[in-house]
């Protein structure tokens, strides 16, 4: 009798324990596991992307360098030389921003995806992953506005993405520092605009000044003039330079700058000579 009671227990408690197990943490579903490898996959993307930006960032350098070299060459066969590296360098940066731009395409179109697919919870913090990735967007979105300022001098396009990124990601602070940072530097500011001088090619006064906007770039075919214009204030004031060809050297040539080219409401001032 001692036996049965001592079976029909031990019987109980494997029931209970089995009971225990069945109720108690399942692991992860299905579909927590496939975002967990999808935000693995995305941190691998982003790691390759910032390597491939690096790269693009160290040709367009090397570029600047060469056509520096090809400026001050002091003989022929030197300027030869600078010639055929500026190209080499120009087709493997224009390879290198096809396939970034591919990469940019597919790596912004699954990271959206990855956040739409774990919305966070109104009233609840949000997870670790959730931060990470939406640390990610605002890191994708800093890249994002850098170019529109580096390739378009569009200032006001790169604050509008700041202003957006930091809707989702309030108080990340290396979008506030570019945020401030454009904002300062919309606007051409006189002590910088003197630093151009006469004779100055575009890539000097580039280098100096920043991108122009592409939108503020006026051809003069008549005259054989292109004319860049730096936004000096919110009334539609504008700093200008005046390039032409110059005939020793056969590059466009700064050969007049003013910095009140523009009064405002889109006035501008005569040119010189």
């Amino acid at each position: 009798m001692r036996r049965t009671s001592e079976g029909v227990w031990v019987g109980f408690v494997l029931l209970v324990a089995l009971i225990l197990v069945a109720c108690g943490p399942s692991g992860p579903s299905k579909q927590e596991l496939a975002l967990q490898a999808e935000f693995e996959a995305l941190q691998e993307m982003q790691a390759e992307l910032n390597a491939k930006r690096q790269e693009l960032a160290d040709l367009r350098m090397e570029m600047v360098a060469a056509v520096v070299e090809e400026v001050e060459a002091e003989t022929e066969a030197e300027e030869e030389e600078a010639i055929e590296e500026e190209v080499d360098l120009a087709s493997q940066v224009i390879a290198l921003e096809e396939e970034i731009a591919a990469l940019t395409d597919e790596y912004g179109g699954r990271l959206v995806a990855a956040l739409n697919a774990n919305p966070m919870i109104e009233g609840e913090e949000p997870t670790e992953m959730q931060r990470a990735l939406i640390s990610m967007k605002s890191d994708e979105d800093l890249a994002l506005a850098g170019e529109w300022i580096e390739k378009g001098g569009d200032y006001k396009r790169a604050i509008e993405i700041y202003n957006t990124a930091l809707l989702i990601d309030p108080g990340n602070e290396k979008v506030m520092a570019a945020l401030a940072a454009a904002e300062d530097a919309r606007y051409m500011k006189a002590e910088l605009f003197e630093q151009v001088k006469k004779g100055m090619t575009q890539d000097q006064v580039r280098g100096i000044l920043g991108q122009v906007n592409l939108h503020n770039i006026r051809e003069y075919p008549d005259r054989g003039v292109v004319a860049w214009f730096y936004p000096t204030n919110e009334a539609g004031g504008a700093a200008a330079v005046w390039f032409r060809e110059s005939k020793k050297s056969g590059n466009l040539e700064a050969y007049q700058i003013k910095f009140e080219a523009v009064a405002g409401q889109g006035e501008e001032a005569e040119e010189e000579g």
